[in-house]
């Protein structure tokens, strides 16, 4: 009998369980070294010429290859921007799509080998709007239907994510509700709001669904562009050869510098010639010695491993009043407190924008706040203190529940796969 996967495509981390008309797995084990086997870190490597490596396996071989070679992560952020549409690696030009196709093929063969059957059919989630513009958003859409069938799959259904977590949630019942989803991801923050009843709920109750581009990533962005990124050039001043103005770093520049995606791209020729014009060009020591560190960061590949510190200090203000943020590499260490205050004054206009977008959602849906009965949170970033302090002032701790943070779409996604596979049989 021939399965649906379902896959739980995220920007930081990917899962994948099946359903048949009669039966529904488990979340898969996708990632044999990871610490929870279910969850694949989206995460690509490339140590030589079309030699490549994913998830954990990818971040190991790359610390042992000493950062050499090309790195990927939070690549699904790319769907929706039109000036991206590929890159090289070791000579060899890959689309945008090519590198989503790869990780979604690694989904597949591993799912495929633990259900003892080669999988063609997938149901994918994706974020309630890649981009506020309509156009973008449903190019992104036939983006990753591209990737997905390069990766094999032949037949192809999509839900959004926080939809996804709707039909996981509605499981847990046992009256009617007004429910609000809220999925806070790496890439994204989603918001369905629906109204269920325990025998579940038609597409006619689902009053709203909104979203933005704000997620994990962008909080690890935060961090870097107030504290870290200074030590990297970022409030250098210069002068162009027979100018007469002192300029800062452009701002676009700056913004790649801070998105864990955008930085790792910053090898391009185009930047790194801008870099070494800017060596001659800075005024002042300190300015030498910033850009100094960050071509070291950019051409020995350290971005990855930045990032990765930036994120362990986020974590680290989990109940605590501060936590350290500790970066090693040669010539470029950073060992500096991060202050729970800092990062809640510097990333919140994040939250007021998430805020924005949960407020138009209600809006869209015709319901208020009191309206709402329960707040299903979904996703890694909905542990921040700052998000659930947003979502208390607006309908009260008492509401708010946070639901399987990892699994919940997942399984949702693999409820909706089984539906349709029961209408279609």
């Amino acid at each position: 009998m021939e399965l649906c996967l379902a896959i739980d495509f995220g920007t930081s981390n990917s899962l994948a369980a099946a359903a048949s008309p009669g039966h529904r797995t488990g979340p898969l084990p996708l990632d044999p070294l990871a610490p929870d086997p279910t969850i694949l870190r989206s995460v690509l490597y490339s140590p030589a010429r079309q030699q490549w490596e994913y998830g954990e396996e990818a971040i190991r071989q790359y610390y042992d290859h000493g950062a050499d070679g090309r790195i990927f992560r939070s690549l699904k952020k790319f769907l929706p921007d039109p000036s991206f549409q590929g890159t090289q690696v070791h000579g060899v030009y890959y689309s945008l799509e090519d590198l989503l196709g790869r990780l979604l093929a690694k989904i597949r063969s591993q799912a495929s080998a633990a259900l003892g059957q080669d999988l063609k059919r997938a149901m994918i989630g994706h974020p309630a709007l890649f981009a506020p513009d309509a156009e973008r958003h449903q190019k992104a859409l036939a983006r990753l239907e591209k990737a997905a069938r390069l990766a094999g799959f032949e037949e192809l259904a999509f839900c959004p994510e926080p939809v996804a977590a709707a039909y996981e949630f509605v499981q847990t019942l046992t009256s009617p509700k007004t429910v609000l989803i809220a999925d806070f991801g790496g890439g994204t923050s989603d918001f369905t709001v629906v109204r269920m009843r325990p025998e579940g709920f038609r597409p006619e109750d689902v009053l709203a669904i909104g979203g933005l581009s704000i997620a994990g990533d962008a909080f690890d962005g935060s961090i870097m562009e107030h504290l870290v990124a200074p030590h990297f050039g970022s409030k250098i001043s210069y002068r162009v050869p027979f100018g007469s103005n002192i300029l800062s770093l452009p701002k676009g520049l700056v913004r790649k510098m801070c998105s864990p995606a955008d930085l790792l791209l910053l090898a391009r020729q185009e930047y790194t010639e801008f870099f070494r014009q800017l060596d001659q060009w800075s005024l002042g020591g300190e300015d030498a010695a910033c850009l100094e560190r960050l071509n070291i960061l950019i051409e020995e590949r350290q971005g990855y491993q930045l990032f990765q510190s930036i994120e362990e200090a986020k974590k680290g203000l989990s109940g605590v009043a501060e936590s350290r943020l500790n970066y090693t590499y040669p010539t470029c260490e950073i060992d500096i407190p991060l202050p729970k205050d800092s990062f809640r004054s510097f990333s919140e206009g994040l939250v007021e924008s998430i805020c924005k977008a949960l407020d138009e959602t209600m809006k869209d849906a015709g319901v208020s706040y009191e309206q709402v009965d329960l707040v299903c949170c979904t996703g890694g970033t909905a542990r921040l203190d700052a998000v659930q302090e947003a979502l208390e002032k607006r309908l009260g701790r008492a509401k708010l529940q946070e639901h399987q943070p990892f699994h919940a779409v997942i399984q949702g996604l693999a409820v909706r796969a089984q539906e349709l596979l029961v209408k279609g049989s």
